[in-house]
């Protein structure tokens, strides 16, 4: 059973310390962490659904708008708990979560009264959108230095986060079981997305993410966010996750049926034995652009032995001049944390340099990661194979390689769409834990 005081205690400690040390560098007092406000849709009385500013939730699994942290070296973080009595709207009630305990906590019903409770703010750095009360205050806001400070320890994830982590994951998995059945049941777009939402037990809003539910040619739509209600289809894309304490998995398998042309599903089982293996290859002193290319040899492979591509094994060359790339057109993976694309994938360190640029190769410009794999760093590890009319219609007419690819086989897939599997992996030790393997095999 889960101590989730125990992890909570050790992983709001560490952000403590880290606090205290980019303060101290950058000659603050205190660290103002505001859950933030929700947003107007433009000309517009209807808010966006409300996500807590990622910093704020690095600290406190707080649910909700306004909420204040603010943190001051040698003192316990306090915590501003705004809890109106409002009949507009719901508002969570604290009660007595496992993380209560590491707070001291002020609960209030409006606005003005939290920035009321905070005390001192001489030299006090503030983070967040809720930026008018800030301004009132005379003290820093969104310093750009202290942000890339916070974005760069958010990179390594602390037990009670890879928990977080894994539970979403194992709610994730509920879904992408119950997505599959209604699939091969012969179930819409619309069908499965609703019963993946009933069997995690939410709405759309809880999701980390938009997923995607695509069937056949919809599935070669990379954010593909339809919900077509046409029933029967041959293959299913699904790329969805769940959230938990504000971490979120984000999980995609692609499944056929006996209506899939079986070449096709030849290439749905080369691409899980492909992502399985590059999962295996994840470890801590991993440079994982090197990742990235050893996905598109193994790729070309592939293709050349299901007859796609004509290239006489010169996988470097389908590589170099991205004759692989128009069948995989975005990164390997990202970071993954709070945020989905978890931030920091291009920072070379806590001072905010950015990472060198990648490789002129067009093949590099769409990883999000480009950095050395750590310890706890978790990231996503996501190849796939697409058959994407325009990218191929552009390859035809223009490119010297044209002639390497079997136009005729690719005329008999494109109606299929696409293939892509991925999961959450996090180096740990020697190897890696695959956090989504251990609940969706």
């Amino acid at each position: 059973m889960t101590n989730w005081e125990s992890l909570y205690k050790e992983h709001i400690h560490k952000r403590m310390h880290d606090a205290e040390k980019a303060l101290t560098a950058l000659n603050y007092r205190s660290l103002l962490l505001g859950a933030g406000e929700p947003f107007l849709y433009f000309s517009d009385d209807n808010n966006a659904p409300f996500r807590s500013n990622p910093h704020f939730a690095h600290w406190c699994p707080a649910k909700g708008p306004h909420h204040l942290l603010k943190f001051e070296p040698g003192k316990k973080p306090l915590l501003v708990y705004y809890s109106p009595d409002d009949y507009w709207h719901a508002h969570e009630k604290l009660g007595n979560p496992f993380w209560a305990s590491e707070f001291d906590i002020i609960e209030v019903g409006s606005v003005d009264k939290i920035w009321e409770s905070l005390g001192d703010l001489n030299y006090a750095v503030f983070l967040g959108n809720e930026t008018k009360y800030a301004q009132t205050k005379n003290i820093k806001i969104n310093c750009e230095l202290m942000e890339a400070r916070l974005n760069w320890y958010r990179r390594f994830k602390s037990n009670y986060e890879i928990q977080c982590l894994s539970e979403a994951n194992k709610m994730g998995a509920k879904g992408h079981f119950a997505a599959k059945e209604a699939f091969l049941s012969g179930a819409s777009e619309y069908e499965i997305h609703m019963q993946y939402l009933n069997a995690i037990e939410c709405v759309d809003t809880d999701l980390p993410y938009t997923g995607i539910v695509a069937l056949d040619q919809n599935g070669a739509i990379l954010h593909y966010h339809g919900r077509d209600k046409k029933r029967n289809g041959s293959v299913l894309l699904i790329d969805s996750g769940a959230s938990y304490y504000h971490y979120g998995s984000d999980i995609t398998r692609t499944y056929g049926n006996k209506n899939c042309d079986p070449l096709f599903l030849e290439l749905i089982s080369e691409t899980e034995k492909l992502q399985k293996n590059l999962c295996s290859a994840v470890k801590k002193g991993l440079y994982f652009p090197s990742l990235h290319e050893q996905c598109h040899i193994r790729i070309a492979e592939i293709l050349e032995n299901l007859g796609i591509l004509k290239i006489s094994g010169d996988y470097e060359t389908a590589l170099h001049d991205g004759i692989t790339k128009i069948f995989l057109p975005h990164g390997l993976g990202h970071m993954l944390g709070i945020q989905v694309h978890d931030i920091g994938g291009k920072q070379l360190d806590e001072l905010g340099h950015p990472a060198p640029q990648n490789p002129p190769n067009i093949l590099y410009r769409s990883l999000r990661f480009v950095g050395t794999l750590e310890e706890s760093v978790v990231v996503t590890i996501e190849p796939g194979i697409y058959f994407i009319p325009t990218l191929l219609n552009q390859f035809k007419q223009n490119n010297k390689h044209a002639d390497k690819i079997n136009w005729g086989l690719i005329e008999k897939l494109i109606p299929f769409g696409g293939i892509r599997i991925e999961d959450d992996v996090v180096p740990i030790g020697n190897g890696q834990r695959n956090l989504t393997r251990e609940y969706l095999p």
